[in-house]
């Protein structure tokens, strides 16, 4: 993990091709799987995988929604990169650009049936809950889900 004036940078070799780590990023049935910090669960996600579309991930804890994140895709890349316009609490992101954040996903096949996974989330600006440093345990517990989603198939 680097963290750099207002951006998390988190590093992460995946076990999987670069085409089914790239789908778990825009399939809506393999987010609510994987994309969520220890202490939550998925509870529904929407996705319109181009740019200009929108998606949306709700969370729960014990049982409880509480929030989720919103995005709007600004490149797509197939199988290598992915960058949006990213708000976390489901803030609206037409709406509110106060809590506007930005996502850069890049993928590179890193060896056979393994992808190497660079996350950069910058323009962090005034962070949610837990500063910058929750931003790096999230984004660092969910790219482990997301390592133990493909274990598990």
């Amino acid at each position: 993990m680097t963290a750099i004036g207002d951006s998390v940078r988190i590093v992460k070799q995946i076990g999987a091709p670069v085409e089914m780590v790239y789908r778990a990023f825009i399939d809506p049935d393999e987010l609510v799987r994987w994309m969520h910090p220890d202490q939550f669960t998925g509870v529904s996600a929407r996705n319109d995988a181009r740019v200009g579309g929108r998606g949306e991930l709700v969370h729960a804890m014990d049982g409880q929604e509480v929030g989720g994140f919103t995005w709007e895709y600004t490149e797509l890349v197939p199988n290598s990169r992915l960058v949006m316009d990213w708000k976390f609490g489901g803030f609206d992101v037409e709406s509110d650009q106060s809590h506007m954040s930005r996502m850069t996903i890049e993928l590179r096949e890193s060896g056979p049936g393994a992808t190497e996974v660079t996350l950069t989330h910058d323009r962090l600006g005034e962070a949610p809950p837990g500063g910058h440093m929750g931003v790096n345990t999230g984004w660092t517990q969910a790219l482990e889900s997301l390592e133990r989603h493909f274990e598990s198939e």
